[in-house]
């Protein structure tokens, strides 16, 4: 393959990984004379990789490139490339396509994933997608708004994802719960031992319960998070009409933020409910290892969750910045208000068994963890710790924020219920499962804890 080579005043670093879009290492340059695009793969570690359909089928992709005008380069933007003719199927000239082979557990068997390689192919300048950045006919760059437009699009995949996580778990937990009601296994002491008496119902025991409803809970949960994040998703698109960005690093945040703890709880939940049923959990029959194959990768596309959780702690950081000059927080991020309210006191119970319960306690206390996770986050910054060193902390501050955001929209959709005539008596119903969600964030959390205080006497 060819080199189109960069000048050194391009100063821009280039990188063979997904991760980095802003170092993305494909090209898109400008050809002024033919007012089209040059398409381009500078080596083999820049090859497209994973794309659903490409492998055997799909006529043509939308390609996220480097913009290279003159010797600059904008930035990735979006272009439309034709890979197969639609009439036999056959690759244009100067594409390789292929299939990538067979994924994990056998999912997304039927899906044809494959690679991509351009070797100096040429498009249209139209081709490329210009809702918000344009080139023109003389190749003069015409800038958005944000720097960060483009990132829309990855918001609405991730929100799409957390619905999704919610909606799976959601189908895997009533499967697990309807087979351990049917299901009977042992006697209980307490009972007859007359042989006569009917086996006790898996789901009465407690190792069952404990785990199916609280995965329950959770799957009620992150559908009501999904519903919360597509309403600011779709204020966001509207504002991003008449080029107003204003939402925009929230709402990237906290989708960010959901996704990594969704599509971890999802994934993670699928299994439990699996060995939940027992032997019968593993046959594919069951439907639950289906559901658990097609849907753990989540973790790893659309932003892997390690490094999404980087993202949002960068952007609550800056909040705190903001909050410290004066400036307004988000809606998603008015927590960190309880720093200048009570910064160092712990929170001191009257009446613990009653005041657990107390919707308002609940955002107070997980408010109060998050505010202080990223103020304990900026302070090992500042005192010089280098952020590669910080990927724990950045994940604790991210599942910190996506669970008191999913805390907050569950109590939100309690008090809702309430004042509606329709929904009013589903309402005790609700504030139960919100109740238990808030009691598992607590119980997980602290057995995070003390496995990270494990790690560390022990490092």
């Amino acid at each position: 393959m060819k080199n189109l080579g960069f000048s050194k005043t391009n100063q821009v670093s280039f990188f063979s990984h997904g991760s980095n879009v802003m170092g993305l290492k494909t090209e898109a340059k400008y050809d002024q004379n033919s007012d089209e695009f040059i398409i381009h793969t500078p080596d083999i570690t820049a090859a497209k990789w994973w794309i659903g359909g490409l492998g055997v089928a799909c006529t043509h992709a939308v390609v996220q490139a480097q913009l290279i005008i003159g010797a600059k380069s904008y930035g990735p933007h979006l272009f439309i490339v034709p890979i197969r003719s639609p009439i036999d199927l056959k690759t244009f000239e100067g594409i390789t396509v292929g299939d990538i082979g067979p994924k994990a557990y056998g999912a997304f068997a039927t899906s044809d994933n494959g690679f991509a390689l351009f070797d100096q192919v040429r498009i249209p300048r139209d081709n490329m997608l210009m809702k918000f950045s344009q080139v023109t006919r003389d190749g003069k760059y015409i800038a958005p708004v944000h720097s960060k437009m483009s990132y829309g699009s990855m918001v609405k995949i991730r929100v799409d994802l957390v619905e999704e996580a919610g909606w799976r778990l959601g189908k895997a937990v009533t499967i697990a719960i309807r087979y351990c009601t049917v299901r009977r296994q042992f006697q209980t002491p307490e009972s007859n031992s007359d042989n006569s008496n009917l086996e006790t119902q898996v789901i009465s025991y407690s190792s069952v319960k404990h785990r199916l409803m609280s995965l329950l809970s959770t799957a009620y949960a992150t559908i009501v998070s999904s519903e919360a994040m597509y309403t600011k998703f779709n204020i966001l698109t509207e504002q991003l009409e008449v080029n107003n960005a204003d939402m925009l690093p929230e709402v990237h945040a906290t989708s960010c933020a959901l996704k990594s703890w969704s599509t971890r709880c999802s994934a993670d939940g699928i299994e439990e409910c699996r060995k939940a049923m027992g032997g019968h959990g593993f046959s594919v029959f069951s439907g639950v290892s289906e559901l658990f194959a097609i849907f753990v990768p989540s973790n790893t596309y659309e932003g892997d969750n390690f490094v999404l959780s980087q993202q949002v702690a960068r952007f609550l950081l800056k909040q705190l910045n903001d909050m410290s000059k004066g400036k307004k927080l988000t809606s998603t991020t008015e927590y960190l208000n309880t720093l200048t309210e009570e910064p160092t006191n712990s929170f001191k119970f009257e009446n613990p068994y009653e005041q657990i319960l107390d919707s308002r306690i609940q955002l107070k206390i997980f408010g109060r963890r998050t505010a202080r996770l990223v103020a304990s986050l900026d302070k090992q910054l500042k005192s010089g710790r280098a952020w590669s060193d910080l990927n724990v902390e950045c994940w604790a501050v991210n599942l910190a924020h996506a669970e008191y955001f999913i805390l907050q929209e569950m109590i939100h959709k309690v008090e809702t219920m309430r004042a509606s005539v329709e929904h009013a008596k589903l309402a005790d119903t609700m504030k139960s499962v919100s109740d238990l969600v808030s009691m598992g964030f607590i119980s997980y959390t602290f057995i995070i804890n003390a496995y990270y205080l494990v790690l560390f006497v022990h490092s």
